[in-house]
């Protein structure tokens, strides 16, 4: 399988991912997981919204690193798949461009967010995109070995 092919295989799986988890490290150091359900591919990065007022944010403004892990429900031990994405988690600006292809990104994968475009409740959410440097992909059905790739920004 090509680089091209693998790349469009792994964003497909993020499409097809219901809910992911979002890693980050509170300020005492301690590793924070949250279960994710507002997320969108954009390419190998990772749009997402939260609640303004929520202590990811908080923390997030803290330490920007941050990661993503997705895996689907009732896998088959020889065809397992999950991918991790790496990077930095950057603020989006209402008004941005970045911004505008986030919520239209958002919108098009969460039938939730969606619904709240429409009705007008975006004020109290926060828009990040994960900058991601670099992803882990495992694939059991073609290989024992994950796919690391480093991306070079």
């Amino acid at each position: 399988m090509s680089r091209e092919e693998r790349l469009a295989e792994i964003q497909q799986y993020i499409l097809d991912t219901k809910y992911a988890l979002l890693t980050y490290v509170r300020s005492d150091l301690s590793p924070i997981t949250r279960t994710m359900g507002s997320f969108a591919p954009d390419g190998l990065n990772i749009f997402f919204s939260t609640g303004k007022a929520t202590s990811k944010v908080k923390e997030i403004e803290k330490n920007r690193r941050a990661s993503f892990f997705f895996e689907h429900d009732n896998q088959l031990p020889e065809q397992w798949k999950s991918l991790l994405l790496v990077g930095e988690a950057e603020a989006l600006s209402a008004g941005s461009s970045d911004y505008d292809k986030a919520v239209e990104r958002l919108a098009a994968k969460s039938p939730r967010f969606r619904q709240r475009v429409e009705n007008g409740e975006l004020d109290s959410a926060a828009i990040y995109r994960i900058n991601t440097s670099e992803l882990e992909y495992v694939d059991r059905s073609t290989s024992n070995s994950p796919t690391r790739i480093n991306i070079a920004r």
